[in-house]
């Protein structure tokens, strides 16, 4: 009877060291679980209490507008109404004028430098006649060399070489006239005459 006794007096100790355990695991399961809660719940917490910070950084204040400041009339607003600039019409140019242009550059770049002042235009009187001899002459450079002008009908009258010089002789009644020279079939200006409107001008008196 006393070992039966002794048997039931003594109790396992395995159960105790079980319980322990599972109150540990309990314990460590709920600081975890609690420290994800706060850590959600707090992050949650802090957007809400920024929003109405950011949002009232962004509020503007508008004045109020009094309703007697608007001005409601019935009357129509007149639009003033911008008239069309006119559209200039392109300038049309004379083919003629182009062509005398054209004449007038080509007879100055055709025109050699002048050096020195010659006598490129010699007039004789003849008391008995009202006609005047004169005499042209062109000191340039040329294998054909002509004169043209009012007092030639408008045809070429051509020079002939004269030592350094081209020249001819014609009878010509005082008055002004333009003339050009054809150098080797380009107008070209004197370079010891006057020049008016792109020709080389003489005075006959």
């Amino acid at each position: 009877m006393e070992n039966e006794n002794l048997e039931l007096d003594i109790k396992p100790a395995g159960n105790k060291d079980l319980w322990l355990f599972l109150i540990i695991v309990d314990i460590i399961f709920l600081c975890v679980f609690g420290f994800f809660l706060y850590k959600h719940f707090s992050a949650r917490l802090f957007d809400v209490s920024a929003a109405p910070r950011a949002e009232q950084t962004e509020t503007v204040d508008v004045p109020e507008v009094a309703e007697t400041d608007l001005i409601v009339t019935d009357e129509p607003i007149a639009v003033e109404s911008v008239a069309a600039e006119p559209v200039a019409k392109p300038v049309e140019i004379p083919v003629t004028a182009v062509i005398e242009q054209q004449q007038k550059e080509e007879a100055k770049e055709a025109a050699p430098a002048v050096q020195d002042k010659k006598e490129s235009v010699l007039v004789q009187v003849n008391p008995k006649s009202k006609y005047r001899r004169v005499t042209f002459r062109w000191y340039g450079e040329g294998d054909k060399v002509s004169i043209v002008s009012g007092f030639t009908m408008a045809k070429p009258q051509a020079l002939k070489k004269r030592g350094d010089h081209w020249e001819t002789t014609l009878s010509i009644a005082p008055g002004t006239y333009k003339f050009l020279y054809i150098i080797d079939g380009k107008n070209t200006l004197d370079p010891y005459s006057e020049e008016k409107d792109g020709r080389s001008l003489v005075v006959v008196k």
